[in-house]
């Protein structure tokens, strides 16, 4: 069946209509007609009832695909059905129709087997033989296939029995399924310019209506599991989430105090700050921003691909920057411009005579593409040169640590929408696009930094762990820095670092081993200094469901 046949769902219903609230939660019956083609083949036909599905919907959805090829894996008789499925003169044996047919024939298949085996993720029954193992994973793969997804791929890690596992994994089908339709919706909302600064700003109201949702039956999940120690300590995981950087308050708190602390690094060693942002050329944006009209230059990109586009580019930067010497430090925060096209906003520390360098291979890089157009040398990059007597550098990169992060304290943003409201669609944004909202540039690792506020022995006062100790206990993030050998030291050079070990199955007593492919499970148990290891994660914990 061609995938633009008359049968296909939103082709028999091409004035597809969703009702969304604007930005600002109020009902304005906005409606937008998925009427162009190019929405519709977003999504491969088998997925494109899901358009506009609920989180429980595609849960359904790909819990029946994992049943399906659950079936195949685990029947005695997967070999007949592999042989009714046969290839002949090097066709695709899984037809649109085929497929249909077949249902029958996996409803008998599935009535004469053990439903423990449909109903359990795990399964424990699998071809014996590297041939029929490949025989059943070269059929299933041509099934993933037909809903766009890519299937697993044998490596020199994952072996096949662990592509089969993944193949007949919910959870693997879930996310993604999950990551199709969620971005096809927010592509679809794009192509019809929905998202705009005049209608849904930064993301579709679907988009971020399931995001929500999801937030919700995570905490919901959360909160119905209990972590156990061996001293007999108990605490539900969402008491857990709450104390560390999941928590948007924990998150903020933490990277301010770390921008204020290469800010307070910087002061103490003479160097310069600089505020950049950099922005994509004018065929990644969508939509205008004054007007929110259709910009004629858009080339039909999506956030994702701006991201990587401006991802391209830094990594042009930074390989000109080691070459010339230049190292900054500081952070960067990636946020959507009204229509969802990321900019980059960069707080940036550097030696004085090494500021106009800086800003210039910037400029080069941000200009390489489209840089004779109309506005690109006054849109395309910015920057700003902080005075410490007029403001603080912290100050400029807060406003977008806060819009990003729960917009609390706020008000409004610069179009006027309530910030609180704004943020949870900013997250919804980076949480459709995987995209990374914050990073840092230089500087020493945080996951040290938070393994040695764990660090309860105290050590000689002139030591370097006990510098670091005090320095992470005491929210110090410069007096880290320093202690982990200054801001120019490379991180294979640090004294510090994170030690790793095997996990240990409470129940078993067993090394613990990954579901799908049986590796070793290695986790973080405590700091490598002066070679030894300083256990920080003493005790053993076991999760438990509410009855």
């Amino acid at each position: 069946m061609n995938k633009h046949d008359i049968n296909s769902p939103l082709l028999r219903k091409p004035n597809h209509i969703f009702e969304l609230a604007d930005s600002r939660n109020l009902p304005n019956n906005i409606e937008c007609k998925i009427t162009d083609i190019n929405a519709v083949r977003l999504l491969p036909q088998k997925l494109a009832h899901l358009y506009f599905a609920k989180q429980y919907e595609i849960q359904q959805y790909a819990k029946s695909c994992a049943e399906y090829c659950r079936v195949i894996v685990i029947d005695p008789k997967n070999e007949a059905l592999l042989k009714f499925f046969e290839p002949t003169n090097n066709t695709n044996p899984v037809t649109e129709n085929s497929v249909n047919e077949n249902n029958s024939v996996l409803s008998s298949v599935n009535e004469k087997t053990s439903k423990n085996y449909i109903v359990n993720r795990k399964v424990n029954k699998f071809p014996k033989s590297m041939y029929d193992q490949q025989r059943v994973y070269e059929f299933l793969c041509r099934y993933v296939i037909k809903f766009g997804v890519t299937p697993p791929v044998p490596t020199n890690k994952i072996q096949i029995s662990g592509c089969l596992k993944r193949l007949v994994d919910n959870r693997w089908w879930k996310r993604s399924i999950q990551k199709l339709v969620t971005q096809a919706n927010e592509s679809a909302a794009i192509t019809a310019n929905v998202v705009s600064r005049t209608k849904q700003i930064y993301a579709s109201n679907i988009t971020t209506r399931n995001y929500l949702e999801r937030v919700a039956m995570n905490r919901e999940l959360l909160s119905s599991h209990f972590i156990i120690n061996d001293a007999g300590q108990r605490f539900s995981l969402q008491e857990i989430s709450d104390v560390n950087v999941s928590n948007p308050e924990v998150r903020k708190a933490e990277l301010i105090n770390r921008a204020r602390g290469f800010e307070d690094l910087a002061e103490s060693l003479g160097h310069e700050a600089l505020f950049i942002t950099i922005t994509c050329p004018s065929k990644y944006h969508s939509s205008f921003s004054k007007s929110g009209a259709r910009n004629p230059k858009w080339a039909g990109y999506m956030p994702d691909d701006s991201q990587r586009y401006l991802n391209k580019q830094w990594q042009k930067i930074r390989a000109e920057l080691k070459r010339k010497d230049i190292q900054p430090y500081g952070f960067r925060v990636v946020e959507p411009q009204h229509d969802g096209t990321p900019h980059w906003h960069c707080l940036f520390f550097v030696k004085p005579e090494q500021v106009q360098p800086l800003e210039d291979i910037i400029r080069f890089y941000s200009l390489q593409v489209d840089g004779d157009e109309k506005g690109a040398m006054e849109n395309r990059c910015d920057f700003k040169r902080i005075d410490p007597e007029k403001g603080s550098a912290t100050g400029y990169i807060l406003k977008y640590i806060v819009k990003n992060i729960d917009g609390k304290g706020l008000g409004e943003d610069k179009f006027g929408n309530d910030a609180i409201t704004t943020a949870k669609r900013i997250k919804a944004w980076a949480s459709c696009w995987r995209i990374r909202q914050f990073q840092q540039i230089g500087g020493a690792s945080v996951s040290v930094w938070r393994e040695l506020r764990r660090l309860k022995e105290k050590f000689f006062p002139e030591s370097t762990i006990e510098k670091a100790r005090i320095a992470a206990d005491t929210s110090d993030w410069q007096g880290y820095i320093v202690a982990m050998g200054g801001i120019e030291s490379k991180p294979k050079s640090h004294p510090i670092k994170l030690h790793y070990d095997v996990d240990i199955n409470t129940k078993t007593g067993e090394c613990s081993q990954s579901y799908y492919d049986g590796e070793l499970v290695t986790k973080i148990k405590g700091l490598w200094f002066d070679g030894k290891a300083l256990i920080t994660r003493k005790l053993q914990w076991r999760i438990e469901r509410l009855a």
